[in-house]
Formats: structure tokens, C-alpha cells, sequence
């Protein structure tokens, strides 16, 4: 019994060291985990139609830049679906979308968390307005949260109270359009982007080929329609991101698999077409949807994400010109590269692998293009938001 005894807890102590090397959670206040730096990841908790979630909530990882070794610190398990996720510019308020649909409520919702050290504390949250949250973002000032509903084509804006906390919502916007693809039979709305100068709010409409255009008015809390800038038929608009100095500004389209460029008015909020690109390798006829687009921290590079071919694409940017040039596909070591971040010091890209469970870890190389380091088990990752 005793030499039975002495071989299990050696065979679990060899399999904890194993999960170790491949960057499976550790404990809170494991005295071998020096944690550095903070990741937030939001994570299916539910199954539903498009992914089997195994997640427990929003996690808050510790972890060393490039490292596979991370602790779980927090995880906030009383949301469903929270599958995308922001922090506010002070670094002292998250907020998350529960992405649910009337099977879980008559609303979906936004919710709000207090941080404090390694915790993560809810302060209260609000309703969506319609279903299948799949966006949050902040206002630069920090004064104001939005959201994007993929179902119901609705849009909302929150104040943020003194607590951060969020307030009923002071604008509730209900798009309309549709395209010819199949999954355009109405409009979609997959996020709200924030200009650099903070003065407009932009809206890529997966349903109606369009990026919606909105003035921000922080004093009123109000949105004011600006006109749009259209793609091409069953594009199917998606993320969006700004160049640091807001000369231009990039799409990605889920459904043609392509990367927009265009040129930004920052003064009108206006948007110029430049070019089209594909997120694809040529010749490449398998079943893939575009996912997540982030500029490097030197503004050379782009960055999108494949989900079905499983890869990131990387771009070189034209500086005065703005346009994209391919560089090569890299793959991401795991299935369905939902969304992915690029560490704060730029050295490092994560990619959240939906339906493997795995975090991919990318050193970015001088000449741009990411070389794969290690892996992170982390059930149904869906969002990552690293602390500044």
C-alpha cells in the first residue's frame, strides 16, 4: 500500500510539472509563479450553436511576457458568455457583454467590475438592449461604455458613474440594412470603434456592408449620425483599428476574408476607401472567416486573424500611403482564432485559440512576422485585454 501510495503521488507530481511546461493555471500564490504582468480573458461558459464554451467566466491570468507558466489570480464566474471584454483607461473598472440569447433572458447584458489588486469585484450591470452582446469598448475619457448587439442591429451607450459602475444606458440605437450573403438578412453590428481624437464612434455593420459613422457628444451623452462608408457586397465588416496618428484606418470583413484600408477624416469622421486585401494565402478554397485585426506598437504591421485556415496574417503598412502588402501567414497552433492581443511592450502576440482551449504565444520578430513560443490551456477563450 505504501509503494502504491509513493507511485500515484509521483505519477501526479510528474503530470503537474507536465501541465506546468504547457502553461496550464497554476494556483493563486503558487511561491514557484513570479507573476509581471495582467491578462483579462473572457470565455464561453455556455453551449451554444457555434462553440461548445467550457469556460468558467472572465479569468484575470498573471504571467511573464512569453512565458507558458501563468497563475489564475481571479476569475468572475457569475456572468454567462462574457465574450468580449475592456478596461478602462484608469486601469480601475472592467466591463464585459454577456452574449446570450432569449433562451437566458428576455435581455442580454453589459456588466461592470471593480479592480482592486488581483480581484475582481462586480458593481452591477445593465441591459443590452437586444441579444448576443459581442462587443464593449470604452471611451478614451472613460466617461461612457458601448455596446454592440449581433442580433437586433442595436448599438448603446452607458455613462460610467463615479464608482464605474454603469447608468442607464443615454443612447439606444436600432440599425437597419441587410446584404446578399446569407447571413446578412439583417443588420449586424459587431462593434463600436472610438477614433483616435475620441470625437466619433464607428460601427462596422457585419449585415449591412456598411461602417456607420457617429459623432460623439461626451457632454450630452449622445450619438449623432455622420453618414457611413460601404464595402463591398458580403464583405461583412467586423473589427475595425486606427493607426496611432489617425491618418488611416483598417476593417476587417468576416465574410470575404479581406482587410479594408482606408483614409480617415478626423475633422468630418469621414472614411475613404484605399484598397482590399485578402487575409487568405492565394489559391486557398477551404472554409474561413476573418476574426480580429491590431496594429504593432511601431505602426508597421497589421495583423488578422483566420478562423477556419487557422492562421494570422501579417502586413507590412506603406507609411505615407497607408496600404497593406501580404508577408506571410503564420499558423496559430490551435482551432478557430477567435480574437488575439498584442502584449503592451509590442514583443509578443496571444492568440485565443474558441475550440481548442489553448492561448498560442507569438514572439514578433524584427521584420514583423510572429514565431511561435509556447501555449496557455485556458478553456473556450474568446476576448484577451492585457493591463497597460
Amino acid at each position: 500500500m505504501i509503494r502504491y501510495t509513493f507511485i500515484l503521488t509521483l505519477m501526479a507530481s510528474l503530470l503537474w510539472a507536465c501541465g506546468q511546461d504547457a502553461g496550464t493555471m497554476s494556483q493563486k500564490n503558487d511561491p514557484v509563479m513570479k507573476t509581471e504582468k495582467k491578462l483579462f480573458v473572457g470565455a464561453y461558459t455556455k453551449k451554444e450553436g457555434h462553440v461548445d464554451g467550457k469556460g468558467e467566466g472572465v479569468y484575470l491570468l498573471g504571467l511573464s511576457y512569453g512565458q507558458a507558466a501563468f497563475e489564475r489570480l481571479d476569475v468572475a464566474d457569475g456572468i454567462i458568455n462574457p465574450s468580449f471584454v475592456a478596461l478602462s483607461p484608469n486601469k480601475r473598472f472592467l466591463y464585459a457583454v454577456s452574449e446570450t440569447g432569449p433562451d437566458v433572458d428576455t435581455v442580454a447584458y453589459v456588466y461592470a467590475y471593480a479592480l482592486q489588486g488581483d480581484s475582481m469585484t462586480l458593481l452591477n450591470r445593465q441591459p443590452s438592449y437586444s441579444f448576443a452582446p459581442c462587443h464593449v469598448s470604452v471611451h478614451p475619457s472613460g466617461r461612457y461604455v458601448f455596446v454592440a448587439n449581433y442580433v437586433g442591429g442595436v448599438i448603446a451607450m452607458y455613462p460610467v458613474q463615479a464608482d464605474g459602475g454603469l447608468g442607464a444606458a443615454k443612447e439606444v440605437i436600432h440599425l437597419e440594412g441587410n446584404g446578399p450573403h446569407p447571413r446578412q438578412e439583417s443588420s449586424h453590428p459587431h462593434s463600436v470603434c472610438l477614433s483616435p481624437n475620441a470625437r466619433f464612434a464607428y460601427v462596422p455593420d457585419l449585415g449591412a456592408d456598411k461602417v456607420m459613422i457617429y459623432r460623439i457628444n461626451t457632454e450630452r451623452g449622445e450619438l449623432h449620425p455622420e453618414g457611413f462608408a460601404r464595402l463591398a457586397p458580403q464583405s461583412g465588416p467586423r473589427h475595425m483599428a486606427f493607426s496611432a496618428d489617425g491618418r488611416f484606418a483598417y476593417v476587417i470583413n468576416e465574410l470575404s476574408n479581406t482587410i479594408t484600408a482606408f483614409r480617415a477624416n478626423l475633422k468630418s469622421g469621414q472614411l475613404d476607401s484605399l484598397q482590399t486585401i485578402s487575409t487568405l494565402p492565394e489559391g486557398y478554397s477551404g472554409e474561413s472567416y476573418c476574426g480580429d485585426l491590431h496594429l504593432s506598437s511601431d505602426g508597421h504591421f497589421l495583423y488578422g486573424s483566420n478562423r477556419g485556415h487557422n492562421s494570422l496574417a501579417t502586413f507590412a503598412i506603406e507609411g505615407e500611403t497607408g496600404r497593406l502588402s501580404l508577408l506571410g501567414h503564420e499558423p496559430t497552433r490551435g482551432d478557430f482564432p477567435r480574437n488575439f492581443a498584442l502584449t503592451p511592450d509590442g514583443a509578443y502576440a496571444y492568440v485565443a485559440n474558441q475550440n481548442t482551449g489553448n492561448i498560442s504565444i507569438f514572439r514578433i520578430k524584427p521584420d514583423g512576422l510572429p514565431e511561435y513560443v509556447a501555449e496557455m490551456k485556458v478553456p473556450s477563450p474568446v476576448c484577451l485585454v492585457f493591463e497597460p
